[in-house]
């Protein structure tokens, strides 16, 4: 319907796994290496996991494209049949015929109208009647007949310098039974080299599956595994974008970023939901005649898949997204009321200040966009990192200083692990420099591999030794950042590569 709307040749976010299609994430292209690398090398098994929806069975397509002319390749869609109907559609597949089979039909009559000339010529089975004599023979041959004819095929096959592949898409549905004659298929070998390769391309519960002891030989002849993960935000972008220059290289459609953020949160990166969700975010700005997909064209389309559970999808992200930061205001009001009003008496002081913010919340404001209550000296206290253990000593054994409002611990319920990470607190002193911490440890070797790891992904982080209970803890903090507008960017681009940042706070010593 937007087709012609949006200049596209065709539809961009179809479900059928059509291989020009695919994106190639690292994860992809990682598994597509993996795949590529078994085969060259005649490995026994191979097996490729991933989520509903991550692309598994378009890769497997994309992988019958790039094999050379040599390999034979079986295709296996419907992996829940018996023993001897799998073998019926390995030796279908492969095209495979006994030589004797061949010789009957060749030798069979058949009518000739080419006239006197053509009597006397002698007839050949010829390549455009190969399948039928394949389909006939196959279906009335016995198990054993069609294990013989699998190994004389691959045997010459190997004699040729060619090899054999089955791919078996679904593999999770896999019967016990039929993995384990899928073992034995693999025995069929020479002195030096595996005569079939099987890759098992599904979904997770098959890591299950062969975790079974009815397994465990075939589990030990697995060399190569692999899983598929979701893509990130920027895969997501890079995805659509993708998809959008194949169906057309003149498209005259752009996805804005907070329609991108509504993609992937709705996705979760997962290939399939993507293009769900697209086809109905074009249909939306298609019928209201903009070039631009914004967040609210997505969510439109999301509400229409949905239909009554989109209501609950939207309030749940909502209280999972609000809950957090309105627990940690009102923590933050009880720092406030505590310091700023000398114990309870502080409290109806605050009462007006108190509503204002909660509406501000609830209305999507944050706290930190407000003007910081001054403090005075006396009432600034020098706090250990949240995740190292709370207790007096700790408090006084802190070498360093940094500039927070600590909220104090109430006597009812504690405030969970969850919550604490998204507790962020602004701070409050002019000087010094802003830094995020987003871990601590008792090992200092892991604090310094997490340092190590986000230096890949681009963060300039640094590693302070405190001591709690005259034990040390490894804080890892990410930064320092003179500009505080800087280190709340990189706040939410640490949320949003999935990491937990702890705490935002300042330091006169970086």
């Amino acid at each position: 319907m937007y087709e012609a709307f949006y200049n596209f040749r065709e539809k961009p976010f179809n479900l059928t796994p059509d291989p020009k299609y695919l994106y190639f994430s690292k994860h992809h292209q990682g598994a597509m290496d993996h795949m590529l690398y078994g085969i060259r090398e005649r490995e026994g098994f191979i097996v490729i996991l991933g989520g509903i929806g991550a692309g598994k069975t378009t890769l497997s397509r994309c992988l019958l494209n790039r094999l050379d002319k040599n390999i034979q390749v079986a295709l296996i869609v419907n992996p829940m049949l018996s023993d001897v109907d799998l073998l019926r559609t390995l030796v279908h597949d492969l095209r495979i015929t006994p030589k004797l089979e061949m010789a009957a039909a060749a030798s069979r009559p058949r009518r000739i109208d080419d006239g006197d000339e053509a009597k006397d010529k002698d007839i050949e089975v010829t390549s455009d009647e190969t399948p039928q004599v394949v389909s006939n023979w196959v279906n009335r041959a016995t198990k054993k007949e069609l294990l013989d004819a699998l190994n004389e095929f691959l045997l010459d096959q190997h004699a040729k310098g060619g090899s054999t592949v089955i791919i078996i898409d679904e593999a999770q549905n896999l019967s016990l039974d039929i993995m384990e004659e899928l073992r034995l298929l693999s025995n069929l070998e020479t002195e030096k080299e595996k005569l079939l390769q099987i890759i098992f391309v599904g979904q997770k519960e098959l890591e299950e599956k062969l975790k079974s002891p009815e397994l465990k030989q075939l589990r030990q002849r697995i060399s190569i595994q692999y899983e598929l993960q979701p893509l990130s935000l920027e895969e997501t972008r890079n995805y659509i974008d993708h998809r959008i220059l194949i169906a057309c290289g003149t498209a005259r459609t752009t996805f804005s970023n907070g329609a991108l953020k509504e993609i992937h949160n709705y996705s979760k990166g997962y290939p399939r939901l993507i293009n769900l969700v697209c086809d109905r975010a074009l249909l939306g700005g298609f019928n209201a005649k903009v070039d631009r997909i914004e967040a609210k064209h997505v969510r439109k389309g999301i509400r229409s898949l949905l239909g009554e559970e989109g209501k609950e999808f939207f309030l749940k992200r909502f209280f999972k997204e609000r809950l957090p930061v309105a627990v940690s205001i009102l923590f933050f009001i009880a720092g406030l009321a505590f310091f700023v009003g000398g114990g309870k008496g502080g409290l109806p002081r605050l009462q007006q200040w108190v509503q204002a913010k909660w509406e501000q919340t609830v209305n999507g404001k944050s706290l930190m966009t407000t003007t910081p209550v001054k403090q005075t000296p006396e009432k600034i206290s020098t706090a250990a990192p949240i995740s190292a253990p709370a207790s007096d000593k700790a408090e006084k054994g802190v070498n360093e200083k940094e500039t927070i409002v600590k909220v104090p611990e109430p006597e009812s319920p504690v405030i969970s692990k969850e919550k604490q990470q998204v507790s962020v607190l602004t701070p409050n002193s002019e000087g010094g420099y802003y830094r995020i911490q987003v871990h601590s440890s008792k090992k200092k070797k892991d604090a310094e591999a997490l340092i190590a790891e986000l230096g890949r992904e681009g963060y300039k982080s640094f590693l302070k030794e405190v001591r709690s209970t005259g034990k040390p803890w490894y804080v890892v903090y990410v930064g320092p950042y003179e500009a505080l507008d800087k280190a709340r960017i990189h706040l939410n681009a640490l949320k949003f590569s999935g990491r937990s940042p702890i705490l935002l706070s300042i330091s006169r010593s970086g």
